[in-house]
Protein backbone atom coordinates (compact mmCIF):
# COMPACT_ATOMS: atom_id res chain seq x y z
CA UNK A 1 0.00 0.00 0.00
CA UNK A 2 0.80 4.17 -1.05
CA UNK A 3 1.26 5.26 2.58
CA UNK A 4 2.36 8.75 1.09
CA UNK A 5 -0.22 11.23 2.05
CA UNK A 6 -2.12 12.61 -1.29
CA UNK A 7 -0.76 15.91 -2.87
CA UNK A 8 -3.23 19.27 -2.17
CA UNK A 9 -5.78 17.49 -0.45
CA UNK A 10 -5.92 19.40 2.97
CA UNK A 11 -8.08 17.61 5.56
CA UNK A 12 -9.80 15.42 2.86
CA UNK A 13 -6.82 13.42 2.06
CA UNK A 14 -7.59 11.09 5.06
CA UNK A 15 -10.12 9.65 3.32
CA UNK A 16 -8.34 8.43 0.36
CA UNK A 17 -5.75 7.14 2.64
CA UNK A 18 -8.74 5.22 3.70
CA UNK A 19 -10.11 3.85 0.78
CA UNK A 20 -6.43 2.59 0.48
CA UNK A 21 -6.45 0.81 3.40
CA UNK A 22 -9.53 -1.07 3.05
CA UNK A 23 -8.00 -2.17 -0.34
CA UNK A 24 -5.32 -3.50 0.73
CA UNK A 25 -6.70 -5.14 3.79
CA UNK A 26 -10.14 -6.41 2.56
CA UNK A 27 -12.52 -4.34 5.50
CA UNK A 28 -12.96 -1.19 5.84
CA UNK A 29 -10.31 -0.37 8.98
CA UNK A 30 -11.39 -0.26 12.53
CA UNK A 31 -9.90 3.25 13.26
CA UNK A 32 -10.87 6.50 14.81
CA UNK A 33 -10.32 9.37 12.37
CA UNK A 34 -8.97 13.17 14.02
CA UNK A 35 -8.21 16.45 12.89
CA UNK A 36 -5.74 18.87 14.60
CA UNK A 37 -6.39 18.77 18.18
CA UNK A 38 -2.95 18.99 20.14
CA UNK A 39 -3.57 18.19 23.53
CA UNK A 40 -5.30 14.95 22.45
CA UNK A 41 -2.23 13.82 20.14
CA UNK A 42 0.03 14.42 22.66
CA UNK A 43 -2.42 12.77 25.47
CA UNK A 44 -2.88 9.76 22.96
CA UNK A 45 1.25 9.87 22.42
CA UNK A 46 1.98 9.54 26.43
CA UNK A 47 -0.78 6.60 26.58
CA UNK A 48 0.59 4.34 23.74
CA UNK A 49 4.00 5.08 25.42
CA UNK A 50 2.52 3.81 28.92
CA UNK A 51 1.09 0.82 27.31
CA UNK A 52 3.99 -0.23 24.96
CA UNK A 53 6.32 -0.25 27.91
CA UNK A 54 8.19 -3.10 27.99
CA UNK A 55 7.32 -4.22 24.24
CA UNK A 56 7.80 -3.22 20.74
CA UNK A 57 7.54 0.56 19.76
CA UNK A 58 7.82 2.04 16.36
CA UNK A 59 7.29 5.91 16.55
CA UNK A 60 8.13 8.88 14.31
CA UNK A 61 9.64 12.12 15.46
CA UNK A 62 9.51 13.86 12.21
CA UNK A 63 12.84 15.68 12.84
CA UNK A 64 16.03 15.01 15.11
CA UNK A 65 15.37 17.97 17.27
CA UNK A 66 12.11 16.31 18.66
CA UNK A 67 14.39 12.96 19.33
CA UNK A 68 16.80 14.70 21.38
CA UNK A 69 14.07 16.84 23.10
CA UNK A 70 12.49 13.38 24.06
CA UNK A 71 15.52 11.67 25.31
CA UNK A 72 15.19 11.23 28.94
CA UNK A 73 11.50 10.18 28.30
CA UNK A 74 13.10 7.28 25.72
CA UNK A 75 15.61 6.24 27.74
CA UNK A 76 13.88 5.62 30.63
CA UNK A 77 11.10 3.14 28.18
CA UNK A 78 14.30 1.05 27.00
CA UNK A 79 15.62 0.76 30.26
CA UNK A 80 12.07 -0.92 31.12
CA UNK A 81 13.04 -3.48 28.03
CA UNK A 82 11.14 -1.33 25.61
CA UNK A 83 12.47 -2.50 21.80
CA UNK A 84 12.37 1.26 20.53
CA UNK A 85 12.55 1.79 16.59
CA UNK A 86 12.33 5.50 15.85
CA UNK A 87 12.47 7.14 12.83
CA UNK A 88 13.49 10.93 11.99
CA UNK A 89 14.96 13.71 9.30
CA UNK A 90 18.52 14.54 10.63
CA UNK A 91 20.61 12.45 12.75
CA UNK A 92 20.71 13.40 16.73
CA UNK A 93 23.76 14.38 18.09
CA UNK A 94 23.15 12.25 21.44
CA UNK A 95 21.25 9.06 20.77
CA UNK A 96 20.31 6.41 24.00
CA UNK A 97 22.70 3.48 23.13
CA UNK A 98 20.23 0.57 22.86
CA UNK A 99 17.51 2.44 20.22
CA UNK A 100 17.60 1.26 17.18
CA UNK A 101 17.17 4.64 14.53
CA UNK A 102 16.55 5.18 11.05
CA UNK A 103 17.39 8.40 9.21
CA UNK A 104 14.97 8.89 6.69
CA UNK A 105 15.20 12.00 4.27
CA UNK A 106 13.29 14.93 4.34
CA UNK A 107 9.77 14.52 2.75
CA UNK A 108 6.58 16.09 4.47
CA UNK A 109 4.07 13.94 2.86
CA UNK A 110 5.69 9.85 3.24
CA UNK A 111 4.91 8.22 6.34
CA UNK A 112 8.34 7.67 7.95
CA UNK A 113 8.51 11.39 8.13
CA UNK A 114 5.41 11.85 10.40
CA UNK A 115 4.18 11.68 14.03
CA UNK A 116 3.74 8.54 14.73
CA UNK A 117 3.13 5.71 17.36
CA UNK A 118 2.55 1.83 16.96
CA UNK A 119 3.24 -1.02 18.93
CA UNK A 120 2.21 -4.37 18.97
CA UNK A 121 3.40 -5.89 22.37
CA UNK A 122 1.63 -6.07 24.51
CA UNK A 123 -1.53 -4.10 23.48
CA UNK A 124 -1.87 -3.76 19.93
CA UNK A 125 -2.46 -0.02 18.93
CA UNK A 126 -1.26 3.02 16.21
CA UNK A 127 -1.57 6.33 15.90
CA UNK A 128 -0.76 8.13 13.08
CA UNK A 129 -1.25 11.44 12.14
CA UNK A 130 0.20 13.51 8.64
CA UNK A 131 0.67 17.08 9.36
CA UNK A 132 -0.33 19.51 6.56
CA UNK A 133 0.34 22.95 5.72
CA UNK A 134 3.35 24.91 4.51
CA UNK A 135 6.22 22.31 3.54
CA UNK A 136 8.83 25.11 4.71
CA UNK A 137 7.54 24.59 8.41
CA UNK A 138 7.29 20.68 8.47
CA UNK A 139 8.48 19.85 11.71
CA UNK A 140 9.55 23.12 12.78
CA UNK A 141 8.03 23.81 16.34
CA UNK A 142 5.79 21.86 18.38
CA UNK A 143 2.57 20.53 17.71
CA UNK A 144 0.82 23.84 19.52
CA UNK A 145 2.69 26.26 17.18
CA UNK A 146 0.51 28.62 15.26
CA UNK A 147 -0.39 27.59 11.92
CA UNK A 148 -0.19 23.88 12.68
CA UNK A 149 -3.06 21.41 11.05
CA UNK A 150 -2.66 17.67 11.19
CA UNK A 151 -5.01 14.93 10.48
CA UNK A 152 -4.56 10.89 11.23
CA UNK A 153 -6.41 7.95 13.07
CA UNK A 154 -5.98 5.88 16.13
CA UNK A 155 -6.68 2.26 15.40
CA UNK A 156 -6.45 -1.21 17.57
CA UNK A 157 -7.35 -2.84 14.30
CA UNK A 158 -5.12 -5.83 14.00
CA UNK A 159 -5.03 -5.78 10.32
CA UNK A 160 -4.22 -1.83 10.08
CA UNK A 161 -1.34 -2.39 12.94
CA UNK A 162 -0.03 -5.18 11.16
CA UNK A 163 0.21 -3.20 7.96
CA UNK A 164 1.97 -0.42 9.38
CA UNK A 165 4.47 -2.74 10.93
CA UNK A 166 5.05 -4.13 7.66
CA UNK A 167 5.89 -0.80 6.16
CA UNK A 168 8.11 0.45 8.52
CA UNK A 169 10.24 -2.44 8.64
CA UNK A 170 10.78 -1.85 4.78
CA UNK A 171 12.69 1.78 5.58
CA UNK A 172 16.37 1.09 5.81
CA UNK A 173 16.66 4.81 6.41
CA UNK A 174 19.33 7.13 4.85
CA UNK A 175 23.46 5.23 5.35
CA UNK A 176 25.52 7.38 8.40
CA UNK A 177 27.46 9.96 6.73
CA UNK A 178 31.15 10.12 8.25
CA UNK A 179 31.56 12.64 10.88
CA UNK A 180 32.13 16.34 9.77
CA UNK A 181 35.68 17.69 9.28
CA UNK A 182 36.63 21.02 11.62
CA UNK A 183 35.02 23.99 10.33
CA UNK A 184 36.77 26.58 7.34
CA UNK A 185 38.75 28.99 8.96
CA UNK A 186 37.22 32.49 9.09
CA UNK A 187 38.04 34.11 5.41
CA UNK A 188 40.84 37.05 5.77
CA UNK A 189 39.11 40.51 5.16
CA UNK A 190 35.85 39.15 6.59
CA UNK A 191 34.68 40.54 10.07
CA UNK A 192 35.77 36.73 11.17
CA UNK A 193 38.70 36.25 9.43
CA UNK A 194 39.93 39.77 10.91
CA UNK A 195 38.80 38.76 14.92
CA UNK A 196 40.61 35.41 14.40
CA UNK A 197 43.75 36.98 13.26
CA UNK A 198 43.43 39.69 16.26
CA UNK A 199 43.51 36.76 18.91
CA UNK A 200 45.92 34.89 17.30
CA UNK A 201 48.05 37.82 17.48
CA UNK A 202 47.65 38.29 21.19
CA UNK A 203 49.58 36.66 23.94
CA UNK A 204 47.19 36.82 27.06
CA UNK A 205 48.43 37.18 30.57
CA UNK A 206 47.64 34.92 33.00
CA UNK A 207 44.10 36.14 34.59
CA UNK A 208 44.83 34.42 38.30
CA UNK A 209 40.99 33.49 38.11
CA UNK A 210 39.87 30.26 39.77
CA UNK A 211 38.40 27.62 37.59
CA UNK A 212 35.31 28.20 35.33
CA UNK A 213 34.49 30.48 32.12
CA UNK A 214 35.29 33.42 30.84
CA UNK A 215 31.74 35.99 30.53
CA UNK A 216 32.27 39.14 28.34
CA UNK A 217 29.79 41.03 27.50
CA UNK A 218 29.39 42.61 23.65
CA UNK A 219 26.87 43.98 21.34
CA UNK A 220 26.86 47.21 23.49
CA UNK A 221 29.44 50.42 22.58
CA UNK A 222 32.68 49.69 21.99
CA UNK A 223 33.59 46.02 22.91
CA UNK A 224 35.72 45.07 20.47
CA UNK A 225 39.24 45.12 22.59
CA UNK A 226 37.42 43.58 25.14
CA UNK A 227 35.95 40.28 23.07
CA UNK A 228 39.54 40.26 22.14
CA UNK A 229 41.18 39.34 25.17
CA UNK A 230 38.08 37.15 26.14
CA UNK A 231 39.07 34.72 23.54
CA UNK A 232 42.54 35.03 23.76
CA UNK A 233 42.31 34.01 27.61
CA UNK A 234 39.77 31.29 26.68
CA UNK A 235 41.76 29.95 24.14
CA UNK A 236 44.79 30.18 26.57
CA UNK A 237 43.66 28.89 29.83
CA UNK A 238 41.25 26.10 27.77
CA UNK A 239 38.03 27.77 29.23
CA UNK A 240 34.67 27.95 28.36
CA UNK A 241 33.60 31.22 27.07
CA UNK A 242 30.04 33.29 27.28
CA UNK A 243 29.19 36.11 25.53
CA UNK A 244 26.23 38.01 26.84
CA UNK A 245 24.88 39.71 23.93
CA UNK A 246 23.61 43.49 25.65
CA UNK A 247 22.26 44.38 21.96
CA UNK A 248 18.63 44.06 22.72
CA UNK A 249 18.92 44.90 26.75
CA UNK A 250 16.44 46.95 27.41
CA UNK A 251 12.90 47.57 28.80
CA UNK A 252 11.09 47.63 25.54
CA UNK A 253 12.32 44.29 24.05
CA UNK A 254 12.96 40.51 25.36
CA UNK A 255 14.01 37.68 23.20
CA UNK A 256 12.64 35.27 25.57
CA UNK A 257 8.87 36.95 25.56
CA UNK A 258 7.63 36.81 21.95
CA UNK A 259 5.04 34.91 19.80
CA UNK A 260 7.05 31.71 18.34
CA UNK A 261 4.92 29.82 20.22
CA UNK A 262 7.66 26.40 21.20
CA UNK A 263 9.93 26.32 18.41
CA UNK A 264 12.64 24.15 19.43
CA UNK A 265 15.19 26.87 18.64
CA UNK A 266 13.86 29.94 20.41
CA UNK A 267 16.30 31.33 22.80
CA UNK A 268 15.98 29.75 26.36
CA UNK A 269 17.05 32.05 29.54
CA UNK A 270 18.88 28.79 30.70
CA UNK A 271 20.88 27.81 28.02
CA UNK A 272 23.58 28.61 25.72
CA UNK A 273 22.58 29.02 22.13
CA UNK A 274 25.13 28.25 19.50
CA UNK A 275 25.66 30.50 16.09
CA UNK A 276 22.98 29.53 14.40
CA UNK A 277 20.33 30.88 16.78
CA UNK A 278 22.54 33.91 16.82
CA UNK A 279 22.38 34.40 13.13
CA UNK A 280 18.94 33.52 13.30
CA UNK A 281 18.03 36.07 15.65
CA UNK A 282 19.64 38.65 13.46
CA UNK A 283 22.73 39.24 15.72
CA UNK A 284 25.79 39.47 13.91
CA UNK A 285 28.13 40.36 15.94
CA UNK A 286 27.54 37.20 18.16
CA UNK A 287 27.46 35.13 15.50
CA UNK A 288 31.01 36.12 14.28
CA UNK A 289 32.42 35.56 17.85
CA UNK A 290 30.63 32.12 18.27
CA UNK A 291 31.98 31.69 14.60
CA UNK A 292 35.65 32.72 15.94
CA UNK A 293 35.80 30.76 18.91
CA UNK A 294 34.40 27.40 17.32
CA UNK A 295 37.79 27.70 14.59
CA UNK A 296 39.91 28.44 17.87
CA UNK A 297 38.61 24.99 18.93
CA UNK A 298 36.89 27.11 22.26
CA UNK A 299 33.59 25.86 23.64
CA UNK A 300 31.26 28.59 23.42
CA UNK A 301 27.97 30.19 23.74
CA UNK A 302 25.83 33.27 23.35
CA UNK A 303 23.61 34.29 26.06
CA UNK A 304 20.68 36.95 26.10
CA UNK A 305 20.58 38.86 29.74
CA UNK A 306 17.58 38.26 31.73
CA UNK A 307 18.43 41.59 33.40
CA UNK A 308 20.10 44.90 32.17
CA UNK A 309 23.82 45.69 33.21
CA UNK A 310 25.68 44.39 36.19
CA UNK A 311 22.54 42.73 37.30
CA UNK A 312 22.53 40.66 33.66
CA UNK A 313 26.57 39.82 34.00
CA UNK A 314 25.70 38.74 37.44
CA UNK A 315 23.08 36.77 36.81
CA UNK A 316 25.57 35.18 33.36
CA UNK A 317 27.94 34.05 36.13
CA UNK A 318 25.32 32.20 38.37
CA UNK A 319 23.70 30.45 35.41
CA UNK A 320 26.99 29.24 33.74
CA UNK A 321 29.65 28.70 36.45
CA UNK A 322 31.63 31.95 35.59
CA UNK A 323 35.14 32.77 37.62
CA UNK A 324 36.43 35.46 35.19
CA UNK A 325 34.81 38.57 33.48
CA UNK A 326 36.65 40.38 30.79
CA UNK A 327 35.21 44.12 30.27
CA UNK A 328 35.41 46.85 27.53
CA UNK A 329 37.74 49.96 28.95
CA UNK A 330 34.40 52.29 28.71
CA UNK A 331 33.45 50.84 32.73
CA UNK A 332 36.47 53.30 33.71
CA UNK A 333 34.45 56.23 32.77
CA UNK A 334 30.69 54.97 32.13
CA UNK A 335 27.89 57.64 30.85
CA UNK A 336 24.93 58.12 32.29
CA UNK A 337 22.64 55.39 31.49
CA UNK A 338 25.49 52.90 31.23
CA UNK A 339 25.49 53.79 34.96
CA UNK A 340 22.25 53.50 35.53
CA UNK A 341 22.67 50.46 34.41
CA UNK A 342 25.47 49.87 36.87
CA UNK A 343 27.88 49.43 34.06
CA UNK A 344 30.61 50.95 36.52
CA UNK A 345 33.82 49.76 38.25
CA UNK A 346 32.53 49.94 41.80
CA UNK A 347 29.01 48.53 41.06
CA UNK A 348 30.87 45.58 39.06
CA UNK A 349 33.72 44.94 41.60
CA UNK A 350 30.79 43.70 43.95
CA UNK A 351 30.45 40.47 41.82
CA UNK A 352 31.79 37.26 42.29
CA UNK A 353 34.13 37.02 40.10
CA UNK A 354 37.66 38.50 38.90
CA UNK A 355 37.74 41.59 36.84
CA UNK A 356 39.69 41.86 33.70
CA UNK A 357 39.40 45.45 31.91
CA UNK A 358 40.94 45.31 28.28
CA UNK A 359 42.23 48.91 28.25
Amino acid sequence: MDWTFPTDAGEAGIFEMGRRLAERIGHLPDATRFTYDARDMLRITREIEAVSRGGNLWVGFQSAAKLELEHARYVDLLAAGSHIRAYAAGRPGDLPDALDFREVAPDHRRLENQWFLVSDRPDTVAFVSWELGDPRLFGVGGAATPGKRFVGFVTDDPAVVAELITILEAVKGVPPQSPPGPPPAPLPGTPAGDLLAAVEGMLASPSGALEGAVIVPIGRGDDRAALVLALAIARSEARPLVFVDRSGEGLFSSPYSDLRGDDELRPQPDRLFGALVARREGRHATTTALEVADALGIKAGGWFPTATGADGLGEALRRFHGSLLVLPSAVRHPGFAERLRGMSLDRLGGLDATLVVAD
